[in-house]
């Protein structure tokens, strides 16, 4: 019978478990192979640790657990190895290749399908590997995949990667209009398959031309974007509800609007992450979701305020889709009701009791404002009140945009507000006399 042991041998205060196979053949006298393996521990977890019984600590037992679990696997692996290959006592290297092939398997060559569909798993699968797919991607990527087979089983037809193209283009056009899909979601969907398929180019796949084509698209339209004014923002602080949920949801409203941060960031925001520095400054420290940038808040009076009112604690934490739904419910009781043009998220299935997920669309129309608001209102007012009273590169860091072009996206103020600002900022500016003459000044020392 096969007996495994595992010993730490070196002299260093930190090495890897050497692994002892012990056997008998026979009547004879026991044989034994030995190699090294890739678990790493201490002296003194291993002499001492390991052998505690009472006393550990949280991270004590954590590292046992671990260890313990890694010693078992390989434990189980090379006893049923020992069972199949049945070495003999000559085979000295057997326990060495047996543990090299366990922590460096022989990588197999990747399959990539040549149909479209069939490929978008294949995306998936290598963008898992190198951890560089976020869970938001994976939705929409699964959407636009679940998209293209409705199409191929509406035509009866399967789309070869190479077959991207104008006729593509145009059938995916028309079975998108067909099902009342806006325009910009047309375009999010053609941009992810232009994607997909120029990632299958790099992988040998055949690919039409026109994917690399700066024409071959679906333009966007431009869709109204709404955020609150102050007065309104005033109505919901200020509006009686009748219900607990609405009140946690309000309060993360107004966070979200004094915050100016993604859903994914301020929801998570707990009284651990406020730090007070010598000066007795506070601030929310944090890291962004989407950007990994470290983050200090500062934590401004409104936040304190809804702090202060709860004993210190934030909100309690909701999912995001309750949030949009319940600050529409917020701001129907706030009034927050001017009619508006935007989208609003309604069932195209005129038989209701029909309606699957795949029949609700984002559709252009005139609402009442309350009806549009959703989880980036907040960010979006935050960016749009504060610019041009905070510096930009501030408002910038605050809202974690990298470009002023993107950042811009968020300012919403009609072109006449825009307009007055500048007429007021050029009346209130102190006027020159006169223009005085510009000249060019030659200096043969270092630019300044």
């Amino acid at each position: 019978m096969a007996r495994v042991y595992f010993l730490y041998r070196s002299k260093k205060e930190t090495a890897a478990l050497k692994v002892r196979l012990q056997f008998k053949e026979g009547d004879s006298k026991f044989f034994q192979f030995e190699s090294n393996t890739q678990i790493h521990t201490s002296r003194k977890f291993w002499n001492e640790t390991l052998k505690k019984k009472r006393g550990l600590t949280a991270s004590e037992k954590n590292e046992i657990a671990s260890v313990n679990k890694k010693l078992l696997e390989l434990e189980k692996l090379i006893v049923e190895r020992f069972e199949i290959d049945m070495p003999q006592p000559e085979d000295n290297q057997w326990l060495k290749q047996v543990l090299k092939e366990h922590y460096t398997p022989e990588q197999k060559e990747k399959f990539y399908p040549v149909y479209l569909t069939d490929f978008f798993d294949a995306y998936v699968r290598d963008k898992k590997e190198l951890n560089d797919l976020k869970e938001n991607q994976r939705k929409r990527i699964n959407t636009t995949r679940n998209k293209l087979k409705r199409i191929e089983k509406e035509l009866s037809k399967k789309y070869k990667i190479k077959d991207v193209n104008d006729d593509f283009k145009i059938n995916f056009i028309q079975y998108s209009e067909s099902k009342k899909y806006s325009v910009n979601t047309q375009n999010g969907d053609f941009e992810r398959i232009k994607t997909i398929c120029r990632y299958a180019g790099q992988r040998g796949i055949e690919t039409n031309p026109r994917i690399n084509d700066i024409d071959f698209k679906i333009k966007k339209e431009k869709v109204p974007k709404i955020y609150f004014e102050s007065h309104e923002i005033e109505k919901i602080e200020k509006v009686k509800l009748k219900h607990n949920y609405l009140e946690n949801a309000r309060d993360w409203l107004l966070i979200s609007i004094y915050s100016g941060q993604r859903i994914s960031d301020f929801m998570r925001f707990n009284k651990e992450m406020i730090n007070t520095d010598e000066s007795g400054r506070s601030f929310i420290v944090f890291e962004q979701v989407k950007t990994k940038h470290e983050m200090y808040l500062p934590l401004r009076p409104e936040i304190k305020a809804i702090l202060d009112k709860r004993k210190g604690e934030f909100p309690r934490q909701i999912s995001d889709q309750k949030y949009n739904d319940y600050i529409k419910e917020v701001c129907q009781e706030a009034e927050i009701n001017t009619i508006c043009e935007g989208k609003k998220r309604i069932c195209v299935e005129p038989d209701k009791s029909k309606a699957t997920k795949y029949d609700y669309r984002n559709v252009l129309g005139k609402f009442e404002k309350w009806e549009l608001v959703s989880s980036h209102i907040g960010r979006r007012t935050f960016a749009t009140l504060n610019y041009g009273n905070i510096p930009t590169p501030d408002l910038m860091y605050f809202t974690g945009h990298t470009t002023e072009k993107e950042f811009l996206n968020y300012i919403v103020r009609p072109d006449y507000d825009k307009a007055k600002r500048a007429f007021d900022s050029f009346n209130t500016a102190s006027k020159p006399k006169e223009i005085p003459t510009l000249s060019i000044i030659k200096n043969d020392a270092v630019n300044q």
